[in-house]
């Protein structure tokens, strides 16, 4: 995983305000020599899907609506987040919870003011 800074920012959707130094991204491109940064412009209501190695960026959302981040992660109960700002949530497959996450609440009504409100 290539070094990354924590700088919290009102633009930036990630908690931790995760951005790569550009002195990093420089030394990684001059090294392969091959990569070339690929513009993937989404239209409204579009997705991108990526490895979670693959660097990624986005420019200011100047939209009316939420910009969303959706990651899926798999992991035993035993993992713990040693860098969350707060406790953080987590859907059960199967199993034990453990003892380092909430588990997210059952949906009482889809779409609902109270299932909105849970993720403000």
């Amino acid at each position: 995983q290539l070094p990354h800074n924590e700088v919290p920012s009102d633009s930036n959707l990630l908690s931790l305000g995760q951005v790569i130094p550009q002195d990093i991204l420089d030394t990684v491109i001059a090294k392969s020599g091959e990569i070339d940064p690929l513009e993937a412009e989404l239209e409204p209501g579009q997705a991108s899907l990526h490895h979670w190695k693959c660097v990624h960026s986005s420019g200011v959302n100047s939209s009316d609506y939420d910009r969303i981040g959706f990651a899926i992660r798999y992991m035993s109960a035993s993992v713990k987040n040693v860098k969350s700002v707060c406790r953080e949530r987590a859907t059960l497959v199967c199993g034990d919870p453990g003892d380092f996450w909430d588990i997210e609440p059952d949906i009482q009504e889809e779409y609902g003011d109270k299932e909105w409100n849970e993720h403000k």
